[in-house]
């Protein structure tokens, strides 16, 4: 597999072709999306097993997630969730402060409904690196 096949790549790429209008982005690349929790704290980043981001929860997701499960968010480390209804959104910030950005352009995954998949692994073939550092995607931001 090469860096091409990463989802979060094609995906992200996709937005800026777009001009980061989240509504042309074609459907084909809304579906649920199956992560592995990276890490959970301080900051939540997921992994397609090439690069990784950050995953930003809304309130609804959070509040969810604690009504049909019984352990925190922050005990998902390591574990494989599906993000079943998500958006990407732009934000402007700080590059030198948050290490998920790029240009001062940070385009955020937004989840409103996800799920745990205790019983699945990924398997990574290489350890997962910040997709704001890929060279291939600097040029398309």
């Amino acid at each position: 597999m090469s860096k091409s096949d990463s989802a979060f790549k094609q995906l992200y790429s996709e937005l800026f072709r777009a001009n980061c209008d989240w509504n042309k982005v074609p459907t084909t690349y809304k579906k649920a999306l199956k992560v592995l929790v990276m890490e959970s704290f301080p900051h939540f980043l997921v992994t397609d097993g090439f690069f990784f981001i950050p995953c930003y929860f809304t309130k609804e997701a959070v509040a969810d997630y604690k009504k049909n499960y019984n352990f925190s968010i922050v005990d998902l480390s390591d574990k494989v969730i599906v993000l079943n209804s998500w958006h990407l959104e732009m934000n402007k910030v700080n590059s030198a402060e948050t290490f998920t950005s790029y240009c001062n352009l940070e385009a955020r995954l937004v989840v409103t409904s996800f799920k745990p998949m205790l019983q699945d692994k990924i398997n990574a073939s290489r350890y997962p690196v910040n997709l704001y550092r890929d060279d291939e995607m600097k040029t398309t931001i």
